[in-house]
């Protein structure tokens, strides 16, 4: 016998080696070709879609679908810009200072739908958490250059008002992850585990995960240490980090949908007690240091943190944490 021939059965019958290697690779072949089980119902009942992608223009299209959807995005809200005008003549820092409130609201979420539509095609490209972070740098933009917590205090601002519309940018949040989520697609390194509690976007281990939410406001108080747009901003990114980080730590086998809105909603409960709780005027509050922290980061900050923080800080999770571990 050649030495290139072995016996693979007691009958006598040989097969060259090279012929055994080349069905082990027609077999590993096969499994690399996705299966319709790739396109899964989470636990809640409402559809995950795969993204779709021609293999000979994927590697491309993902290439260019980030900085095109930023690009997109932020267009959008720099449009609305002018429409935040209030009337001390500069872009105010909440929509409720604006001198045309109704019209910059109508555009401010004519703007947000569009993005939103945007993220969902991103989405379909690449993953749902990038998806969102594209929502998050085009809000981020609005919130660059929208006013400080100078001129919150300075101006005409009230808390109340504050706090709704901090908490109006979580409901927003919430209606885009779940268009991003059902349309976009679900996150391929997490699969579905025919378990509701697990894959229900709103279960148990989905609300457990919400509670990194406080984790969130605390991170993003020390880190709000001056009265900077700039700082404000990344507090409320990095507090938003901490929130997707320990969401995909507490539920690492769950689509992480609504915990962005989660992390808005925290500080929209959080401006809602300094509203109620806060004496004095703002302004000598700003002067003497008394001004609390969290006020400094405005709605539409935490709107931009929110989305872009959580969505890099799940992301950044996936490098220490393996979804087929089993949840807490």
């Amino acid at each position: 016998m050649s030495k290139w021939e072995y016996t693979e059965s007691a009958n006598g019958t040989t097969t060259s080696l090279a012929s055994k290697r080349n069905r082990g690779n027609n077999h590993a072949l096969m499994n690399a070709i996705p299966s319709a089980d790739n396109v899964n119902p989470v636990g809640d009942g409402h559809s995950m879609i795969q993204p779709m992608i021609n293999p000979m223009i994927h590697p491309l299209i993902r290439t260019l679908a980030l900085p095109i959807g930023i690009a997109l995005s932020a267009g959008a809200f720099a449009l609305v810009i002018p429409l935040w005008t209030s009337a001390r003549g500069v872009v105010g820092p909440t929509l409720a200072d604006s001198e045309t409130p109704v019209s910059a609201a109508i555009a401010t979420m004519a703007a947000f739908a569009f993005a939103t539509v945007v993220a969902i095609g991103v989405s379909r490209i690449v993953n749902a958490c990038v998806g969102t972070f594209v929502l998050g740098c085009g809000v981020g933009m609005l919130a660059l250059r929208s006013g400080s917590a100078a001129d919150f205090a300075f101006g005409s601002s009230r808390l109340v008002p504050t706090a709704i519309e901090t908490l109006v940018w979580a409901l927003l949040i919430a209606g885009a992850s779940y268009l991003i989520f059902t349309f976009g697609g679900r996150l391929a390194d997490i699969p579905s585990q025919d378990d509701s509690e697990i894959d229900s976007t709103t279960g148990p281990m989905a609300r457990r995960a919400w509670f990194a939410a406080v984790a969130g406001v605390v991170v993003a108080w020390f880190c709000a240490a001056s009265d900077s747009k700039g700082q404000a901003i990344a507090a409320a990114t990095i507090g938003a980090f901490a929130v997707g980080f320990g969401a995909r730590w507490i539920a690492r086998q769950t689509q992480p949908m609504f915990v962005a809105a989660a992390a808005a909603l925290a500080f929209a409960l959080v401006a809602m007690y300094i509203a109620f709780a806060a004496r004095g005027e703002l302004a000598s509050g700003f002067v003497d240091g008394s001004f609390p922290r969290l006020l400094r980061l405005m709605p539409v900050d935490i709107a931009a943190g929110a989305l872009a923080g959580s969505a890099m800080g799940f992301g950044f999770a996936r490098s220490f944490v393996t979804p087929s571990a089993p949840d807490a």
